[in-house]
Formats: C-alpha cells, sequence, structure tokens
C-alpha cells in the first residue's frame, strides 16, 4: 500500500475484511474465525485511527431509569469492530453494516423493479385487478424475508396462536385488524411483517418516508397511507383511508408513540391510530419488539449486528377488542399488554404517561 494516502488504505482495508468476514460467515464452523477476526480488524484500525470502538450498551440503558437490568443481552459489552462515521452527521457504519446494506440495497433493485410492473399492471388494466393491492405488499414482504434470512435477522416469532380465528367475521366475510407495536429501530417495519405473516396489510407511515428511495415506490405502489402531522387535513384523509382498508378487511400497522425511541424504552402513545379500530370495531393486536435497539442504535446507517446473535423475539398480545371501550380503556388494555411482554430495559420509565 506503499504510495496511498491513509483514508485509502483503510478503505481497502475494510473492503478487504468485508469479503473475509461475509465469506467466513457462510463456512460452517466459521464463527470462531469470523469472531477472531472481528477482533484481529478493530486491533488494525485501532492502530490507524488510535482511537477505540467499543460500546457498552448496558451503560447508557441502566443509566436511563429505575428499573432493576436482569442480565439479559442489553448488559453483556459489544464490540461491533472498525467502524467508518459519515461527516456531520455522525451515522456509523460497521462491516457487519456495510454487508447488510450491500445485501439490502442489492436486492432492492428486484424489489423496485417488481414494484414497477405492478404499477404498469394497473395502468393497463385501469386499476381492475388486485384491486386490494395485494401483490405489491407480497412482493415487499418476500424482499424482506430474504434480506432477513441472508442477514441472520430472522426473528424468533410467539404467540402465533393468538391470531387463531381472528380475521374473518360470523358471516364468512374477512375481518380487518389492527397491528400495533413498538418502534426502536429501523428494523421494526420488516420484524412487524414478517410477524404477521402472509396477510395483506397497510402500514401507516409519515410522509417523510415517501423520501426514502424504493420505500417511497413501495408505500405509494402497495397502497399504504401516510400522514403529515402538521396538517389537519393530512390526518383526516389517513383517518378515512384506514377506516376504508378496514371495512374492506385489510390489517392496518402503526407504531403508536409516532416515533422512534432513541433509548429503546416505549414512550407515550398517540390515540390517533386507535380511533379508526374503534370506528369499525376491529381488534387490536399488541406485538412487543425486544432488543431491537441493541442492533440498529440511532446513530448506526444500518444493522451493525445480526438480530439472531441476540436474539430478537417478537410476542404477539393478546387481541384486544375495541367495542365498547372508551379511549383511555383501550390505550391502558395495549399498553399494559405491550409493557408486560417487554425486557426490564425497555419498559417505560416510572412516570412515562401512557399517552400524550
Amino acid at each position: 500500500m506503499k504510495g496511498l494516502q491513509w483514508h485509502q488504505q483503510r478503505i481497502i482495508l475494510l473492503v478487504l475484511l468485508i469479503v473475509i468476514d461475509v465469506t467466513i460467515a457462510f463456512i460452517p464452523g466459521g464463527g470462531n474465525t469470523q469472531k477472531a477476526l472481528l477482533t484481529t480488524s478493530y486491533n488494525v484500525n485501532r492502530s490507524i485511527r488510535k482511537s477505540t470502538n467499543t460500546f457498552v450498551l448496558a451503560t447508557a440503558i441502566a443509566s436511563q431509569g429505575d428499573l432493576e437490568i436482569t442480565g439479559g443481552p442489553e448488559t453483556k459489552s459489544f464490540n461491533p469492530g472498525p467502524m467508518v462515521t459519515f461527516g456531520s452527521s455522525g451515522l456509523k457504519l460497521n462491516i457487519y453494516g456495510a454487508y447488510y446494506g450491500f445485501v439490502s440495497i442489492g436486492l432492492g433493485f428486484a424489489w423496485y423493479a417488481g414494484l414497477v410492473i405492478c404499477q404498469l399492471g394497473r395502468f393497463l388494466t385501469r386499476s381492475k385487478v388486485d384491486k386490494m393491492l395485494r401483490v405489491p405488499v407480497s412482493i415487499s414482504h418476500i424482499w424482506g424475508y430474504a434480506v432477513m434470512k441472508l442477514t441472520g435477522n430472522f426473528p424468533k416469532i410467539s404467540g402465533r396462536e393468538n391470531l387463531e380465528g381472528l380475521f374473518k367475521n360470523e358471516d364468512g366475510s374477512k375481518r380487518g385488524a389492527m397491528f400495533v407495536a413498538n418502534h426502536c429501530s429501523w428494523m421494526d417495519i420488516p420484524f412487524v411483517v414478517l410477524a404477521m405473516g402472509w396477510r395483506n396489510y397497510k402500514m401507516v407511515a409519515k410522509k417523510e418516508l415517501l423520501k426514502v428511495p424504493i420505500l417511497s415506490k413501495s408505500i405509494s405502489v402497495g397502497g399504504h397511507i401516510t400522514i403529515d402531522r402538521s396538517n389537519r387535513a393530512s390526518q383526516l384523509a389517513t383517518f378515512k383511508k384506514g377506516i376504508s382498508w378496514l371495512e374492506q378487511g385489510a390489517c392496518l400497522v402503526t407504531f403508536p408513540e409516532g416515533t422512534r425511541s432513541k433509548t429503546g424504552r416505549m414512550g407515550p402513545f398517540k390515540k390517533g391510530a386507535f380511533k379508526m379500530a374503534q370506528r369499525v370495531k376491529s381488534p387490536i393486536i399488541p406485538l412487543s419488539i425486544k432488543y431491537a435497539h441493541l442492533i440498529n442504535p440511532p446513530d448506526t446507517v444500518f444493522p451493525w449486528r445480526p438480530g439472531q446473535s441476540i436474539p430478537i423475539e417478537i410476542i404477539i398480545g393478546k387481541p384486544i377488542e375495541t367495542e365498547g371501550k372508551s379511549d383511555d380503556e383501550l390505550v391502558e388494555q395495549v399498553v399494559a399488554e405491550m409493557v408486560n411482554n417487554l425486557p426490564d430495559c425497555q419498559k417505560p420509565l416510572v412516570g412515562t404517561p401512557i399517552s400524550s
């Protein structure tokens, strides 16, 4: 590497490490070698940067609240290996994150192509085919399934028995339902979709996601609902679209906290999502996502370690019927069910309001 600048040397070194690391990851019994490689690469990078990138997440989490930490994954130190920091944003990327980005973006081109074909098909048939927009949702599901499998992020899913017989009315027609989950990482969306299975769903998402390449195409072609929280007209339009989808038997997915938690702890809920379910008497299904904040912290571009190394778990709670319940009663029951299935490090702090 004689004649190259130090940053050029570092880039070349990182590329080589990515290739070697990914290759070892797929060799039977390569786990120990991979671990040793990460340790070695960390030491090499340290000699270049003369700084350390070891993070002990438990310290930051435990200092946030009054709940006792009971020896779970959050108490264990984690060395992410060599990290690249991007400009003023401060976002970080390590070897595993680069691999995840390569897989997700690479498969994203096929995902985008499938969505364009769906869009063209609806144009040619004047939207008379696939009126419930199930095909583009299935294409997105296939992309998420493939990425989670190839990157070691497929979560453990518990409580599927709680969904049996829930999606049909007494007359045999389809019954819509609302899935709600805690939100502490970008990985929550594919995690929730995998927990739902191959059902037709519509996400309730903030309008800012329309700026994200490929994802914006998925939102528009799949009939998902975007909301501008600062615009009353947008909120009303979202409410009407959500009710319409539920009445047609589709499921809605929303994160009632309204934003990602920076600490992993669940925050106050917004009541708007529950009102849609109340209007059409659809059940609410609480989903508790455990430890997603440990694999995809707020300051990382992509996950910095595979979810199966923890492992990530999604617990499907017992459905909560909405008929005959006040807003406060409904929110309290949903929050109680979700919190009951979360680890101590993700439970709300004492004094946190239930809703805002």
